[in-house]
């Protein structure tokens, strides 16, 4: 472990402290946009900041709804300007941000910095190795299927990381295997939602809903709704979705599709609906900080993605009692079992997302069984609770590690 500077810390641990509480923490994000990683630290910096821990978070592009969020919760948040650029221009803009952001680790002089995404993860590792951080973290969020040199990245950068952290099992088990990180040097902490409040009844259908959801959201009253709530890009499979539903139109002629997100792909999105006939029955509903309105309106839930981590929208969907159906990818398997408490289906294929959904159409009593033990499977094992605690246990555990080292080493002393 890395001496601490003493002019850089203030909170370094002092000699012979077996216990050293968390006091100042920095997180490092990419973005502050919606998407699942940055829920998940917006969750932990608030749950840190009712502790009274000095809580700062860096995010490397522009501020996004989440920043502010946490800056209404009296949480810093500073950017740094990453244009979404490609080539030499992208490079540069990249590279210029490592000496902001250790600017910004000597200002805040925290104990711990904790990454999420891979450029904020890759930049942290520099930035801390120069500024002598006691301890920093890393969090791999997703199996990456497009840009493998990310993996070889990783490979040459992993021992620069105090600790890194999963939200899987397969994800670990992908990233030990690609990137040469050793086992023991990777801890899966999975995602972990806030439940749905006490009387909520998992068991009721969209039919029995406030119809005024519907009419917001330009469904017809009687509709059977299909939707999935995601942002727009390949990785997603929103396009196997919609050629999904274009199956089962002529089954089920009041069958509607709501996506809920926003993203590059939906003009691709709506030309592939019209493509297929269906684009009146396809709703894009774009961005949604909280999509639990649009889960209850939803008579089935799809995952439709091509690779994945371990998703919130899924957790959510399957904690309010919406039967799901799911790409059987990343750490989706170790959620849901398949016919017990979901539907799993092969990633890309929109044959069996069709059959996958008309088995919930066709079968109400079955899906909801499914539904109900999808949720209680969230209340057991993947509630916001649960996970902050993981969270917390963690940092202790980095610092009392960090502390003894400090301790030996001040014990040794001179030669």
């Amino acid at each position: 472990m890395r001496m601490p500077a003493e002019t850089t810390h203030s909170a370094s641990l002092a000699p012979g402290s077996r216990r050293s509480a968390l006091t100042r923490i920095l997180f490092v994000i990419t973005s502050t946009h919606l998407g699942g990683a940055e829920k998940v630290l917006f969750e932990i910096a608030t749950h840190l900041r009712r502790r009274n821990v000095a809580v700062h978070v860096c995010v490397l592009k522009d501020k996004g709804p989440y920043a502010e969020r946490l800056e209404a919760q009296g949480i810093p948040v500073n950017s740094l300007d990453l244009k979404d650029t490609g080539g030499l221009r992208g490079a540069v803009s990249y590279l210029w941000t490592l000496p902001r952001l250790m600017a910004c680790i000597r200002k805040v002089r925290p104990q711990i910095v904790h990454a999420f995404l891979f450029r904020a993860n890759l930049l942290t590792r520099l930035a801390c190795t120069v500024c002598r951080v006691p301890i920093n973290i890393s969090s791999i969020r997703i199996i990456e299927q497009e840009r493998h040199y990310y993996y070889w990245i990783d490979r040459l950068t992993s021992s620069l990381v105090t600790q890194h952290l999963a939200v899987s099992e397969e994800v670990k088990r992908v990233s030990c295997q690609r990137s040469g990180i050793p086992e023991d040097r990777v801890r899966v902490i999975r995602n972990g939602i806030r439940l749905p409040t006490p009387g909520w009844a998992p068991e009721t259908t969209s039919f029995d809903r406030p119809p005024a959801i519907k009419r917001e959201l330009g469904l017809n009253a009687g509709s059977r709704v299909c939707g999935t709530v995601a942002r727009l890009h390949s990785q997603k499979g929103i396009a196997y979705l919609i050629q999904a539903f274009s199956k089962l139109t002529g089954e089920f002629p009041e069958a509607e599709l709501l996506v809920v997100g926003e993203g590059k792909e939906r003009g691709p999105l709506q030309s592939l609906a019209a493509e297929h006939g269906v684009r009146k029955q396809v709703h894009f509903a774009g961005l949604a900080l909280d999509p639990i309105k649009y889960l209850a309106v939803m008579d089935v839930f799809v995952l439709p993605s091509l690779y994945e981590g371990l998703p919130n929208a899924l957790l959510e969907a399957m904690a309010w009692g919406v039967p799901v159906v799911a790409s059987s990818v990343g750490g989706v398997p170790e959620v849901i079992q398949h016919q017990i408490n979901g539907l799993l289906v092969a990633p890309g294929d929109a044959q069996a997302i069709a059959e996958a959904v008309r088995f919930v159409f066709t079968h109400p009593g079955e899906a909801q069984a499914m539904a109900q033990a999808a949720r209680r499977c969230v209340e057991q094992h993947f509630s916001l609770s649960a996970m902050l605690g993981e969270y917390d246990e963690l940092y202790e555990q980095l610092l009392q590690n960090c502390g003894r080292k400090l301790d030996a080493q001040l014990a040794d002393g001179p030669e």
